[in-house]
């Protein structure tokens, strides 16, 4: 699997994660980046909602995890 098929299965599962659990007309904004150099991939996600701040950051680092979760699965199939 190339980088951009392994950075596009990240970003989808990061996204797919906060759809899930954040009605999207509560989304005010969302970007998600994810970067592969080397071998390492970057995860980066910003998430504004009408839900909070504390909310909100934790819903990122359930994504953050469930893409990194992704990435091992993915580089694991790799090699």
């Amino acid at each position: 699997m190339n980088d951009e098929k392994v950075i596009e299965a990240v970003y989808e599962a990061a996204l797919e994660y906060i759809n899930s659990v954040v009605p999207p007309k509560r989304v005010e904004d969302l970007d998600i980046v994810v970067g592969m150099d080397g071998g390492e991939v970057t995860i980066d996600i910003r998430l504004v909602t009408d839900r909070g701040e504390a909310v909100d950051q934790r819903t990122v680092d359930e994504a953050v995890k469930v893409a990194s979760e992704k990435v091992e699965e993915l580089l694991n199939n790799k090699r």
